[in-house]
């Protein structure tokens, strides 16, 4: 069970984060947080792949060099350039183009060495609250070295969605996707959050909702016909 976790069994994406490693600074930490680490933790309780966009991020130390080594590991800079974040990628192979084909790091630097206060704080939902430092990836043991808010572990594994924190419209995005995935949620929250941010919504993330909302109903509707048809 200790297989290595799930990104890094693609060749390609192994050799990036092992790069990744490489232009760590001394004195440097550098935690995966947030999706992929979820992602990464759904695998290994369900053998099922979710969608992997980016990788959110958290630099604690010297993250001017981290990001200049990164660059000379052939790394771009992507459309996020913040006081505080920054994205860079980099191609799987020579001609990618789509998302699906890159390594996309979104990284955030802090003060703070404190991770688990950091999910506490950010982390959008329970199952979202896994940090782990890059280096310990590569480590037989990689699951003894996950850093887990209260709750993360066990909400994933019942497939509950319970909200931690409301802070931007994405949310109810990701609570969708979720959903149609059949993880239980607190729909009294996400409709709070829904609501305290209807304003922000563009046209075409109103259609994308809609989208969203009609492939779950389909996917609810096939699975009540199976079950009638296996009564």
């Amino acid at each position: 069970m200790n297989a290595i976790p799930v990104f890094l069994q693609e060749p390609s994406t192994y050799l990036i984060f092992q790069d990744i490693v490489n232009a760590i600074p001394k004195k440097t930490k550098f935690y995966i947080v947030g999706g992929a680490m979820r992602n990464i933790m759904f695998y290994y309780f369900f053998k099922k792949k979710l969608p992997q966009r980016d990788f959110d991020s958290i630099i604690i130390g010297n993250h001017k060099k981290f990001i200049d080594n990164l660059r000379k590991f052939g790394f771009v800079y992507g459309k996020i350039r913040r006081k505080n974040q920054i994205t860079l990628e980099r191609k799987k192979f020579p001609k990618a183009k789509e998302l699906k084909d890159l390594v996309v790091l979104d990284i955030h630097w802090k003060k703070s060495g404190n991770i688990l206060k950091e999910l506490k704080q950010h982390s959008s939902f329970t199952i979202n609250g896994f940090a782990i430092e890059v280096r310990d990836l590569f480590l037989k043991n990689w699951r003894q070295k996950i850093i887990a808010m209260t709750g993360a572990i066990s909400d994933l594994k019942s497939k509950k969605l319970r909200v931690n924190s409301i802070d931007n419209k994405h949310n109810l995005f990701a609570a969708i996707r979720f959903m149609s995935l059949g993880f239980k949620n607190q729909v009294k929250m996400i409709l709070i959050g829904y609501l305290e941010n209807l304003k922000m919504l563009q046209k075409d993330e109103e259609r994308e909702i809609s989208k969203n909302f009609l492939i779950m109903l389909e996917e609810k509707k096939k699975l009540r016909t199976l079950r009638r048809n296996c009564i």
